[in-house]
């Protein structure tokens, strides 16, 4: 009479059945560069719509002076241009946070480049391509919204002194306050969390982290004068749908539990 021990029977071979990390054929790797390749032209798409809309652009409630920056209302002179101001009375009580740069900078390291590259290193090519993909999809979604939609953020408060003053001042230097409807940052951090929670278990120490400091994205987005709470919930939105539709098109994952039988082949009527 043999003996096994539990560890054997209760845990199936995982080296059998788990992808080999970074294992994929030349022709993977060849579209995997030209995917991480098309985030960062996308990516560029947003630099260039985020300027100061002509006023023949779409009607707007509010104006903004392209010189002086400061709101017009209603719209005055052939110089102002138009754009939606999306301020609500919560916005004026949210306080301003320079140190919150920290994860609004990184943010763009982690999620088009970290996050995608995790997903090759556990051999998962297809979830690589489901969030690459899902990025592409969401900013061409939202540079439709940045061109019809202008929204503009005003930044009323001061950098600040010291490091932290430093830190809002390079994000404010390399981006303009328009194209705030929705947030692109709030997208493609819902699409990075959404990723890393699913590799929480290939990587478990690493995705809780990241999840974790990707969460602050949220909050950095209002508290640097960046975005209006209207946006982040617009964002979280755009970034939820196109993650999971393209993990559908893509992975095609079964709706149904693997142990649940169709009625017609169970022999019962429940």
């Amino acid at each position: 009479m043999s003996h096994t021990s539990p560890d054997a029977t209760s845990r199936p071979d995982q080296s059998a059945s788990s992808p080999r990390a970074w294992s994929f054929t030349t022709t993977q790797w060849v579209w995997a560069v030209i995917v991480i390749v098309s985030i960062g032209v996308v990516f560029y798409s947003y630099v260039r719509l985020n300027v100061a809309p002509p006023a023949s652009r779409w009607p707007g409630f509010y104006a903004t002076d392209p010189a002086t920056g400061q709101l017009l209302q209603p719209l005055t002179g052939s110089g102002a241009h138009q754009t939606f101001v999306l301020k609500s009375w919560l916005d004026a009580d949210i306080p301003f946070v320079p140190l919150l740069a920290i994860p609004y900078l990184t943010f763009l390291v982690i999620v088009p480049l970290v996050v995608p590259l995790m997903n090759l290193a556990a051999g998962s090519y297809r979830r690589f391509l489901t969030i690459a993909i899902a990025m592409i999809v969401a900013q061409l979604l939202l540079d439709v919204s940045y061109f019809l939609f202008q929204s503009y953020v005003a930044r009323d408060v001061q950098a600040g002194d010291g490091f932290p003053g430093w830190l809002v001042r390079l994000v404010w230097g390399n981006d303009q306050p328009y194209n705030g409807y929705p947030s692109g940052h709030c997208a493609w951090t819902t699409i990075g969390i959404l990723a890393l929670w699913r590799l929480r278990h290939r990587f478990p120490k690493t995705s809780w982290i990241l999840m974790a400091w990707l969460f602050l994205v949220y909050p950095a987005t209002v508290m640097l004068r960046q975005h209006y709470l209207m946006d982040v919930y617009a964002g979280i939105f755009v970034g939820f749908t196109c993650y999971w539709a393209c993990m559908f098109a893509i992975e095609r994952p079964r709706l149904v539990p693997r142990d649940e039988l169709p009625l017609a082949t169970s022999g019962a009527v429940r």
